[in-house]
């Protein structure tokens, strides 16, 4: 299959990827309200969520890359391939992550300013987003032909299951310039921000 092939199949699952965006707009909006009206609850959920990804930070740039490529990939081809059990584990991913995000977002605009933001996310998000929204749409796609499947509806659920398996090819390439990105160029741009920064870059990895 080439990338023509590719982007035909993306096309063709257009609303289940648009689903996925939905989700995680409304997720994240979500949490961005939370923490309008509970900053010191969100400020703690931050907090923690931070800690758990400090670890990423210690490492060397190299090694830094290779966690968050690796984490995000994870998180994505989980949700891609997973999709088949209903589509469960893609629903779980993108409302986390959005209501994750939203939490940060907001946390980081009272914190640095809304240009912290944009720059910090920005530069790599552009790629890194649509890419694991993507996955998701592809996850909700299978689970969907799973259930027809089941209810013996037809759908090919094989010949799905192989193209998706082949954008995986895409998925790795796309995080990997996303984590590069993140790790080498983000740095340098949010430097004028820092005043000291607050702990925030590590949080557009993937739950």
């Amino acid at each position: 299959m080439n990338w023509k092939e590719d982007l035909s199949y993306i096309r063709a699952i257009r609303p289940y990827i648009l689903l996925s965006v939905c989700l995680f707009l409304a997720a994240a909006a979500l949490g961005f309200v939370f923490s309008i009206r509970h900053p010191e609850l969100a400020a703690a959920t931050v907090g923690d969520v931070a800690e758990k990804l400090r670890w990423i930070l210690e490492l060397s740039p190299e090694k830094m890359m290779l966690a968050i490529f690796v984490n995000n990939l994870f998180a994505s081809a989980m949700a891609l391939l997973l999709g088949v059990g209903f589509g469960i584990i893609p629903l779980i991913v993108v409302v986390v992550n959005g209501l994750v995000m939203g939490l940060v977002v907001h946390q980081a605009i009272l914190a640095a300013g809304l240009a912290f933001v944009i720059v910090a996310i920005l530069p790599h998000g552009i790629i890194e987003l649509p890419t694991v929204l993507v996955c998701i749409g592809v996850g909700f796609r299978l689970g969907h032909l799973m259930i027809l499947t089941l209810l013996g509806r037809g759908g090919d659920l094989g010949g799905e299951l192989k193209a998706a398996l082949r954008l995986l090819r895409w998925v790795v390439l796309f995080l990997f310039i996303a984590a590069a990105i993140e790790t080498f160029i983000t740095p340098f741009l949010i430097q004028p921000f820092i005043q000291p920064a607050p702990d925030l870059q590590s949080l557009s990895v993937m739950e």
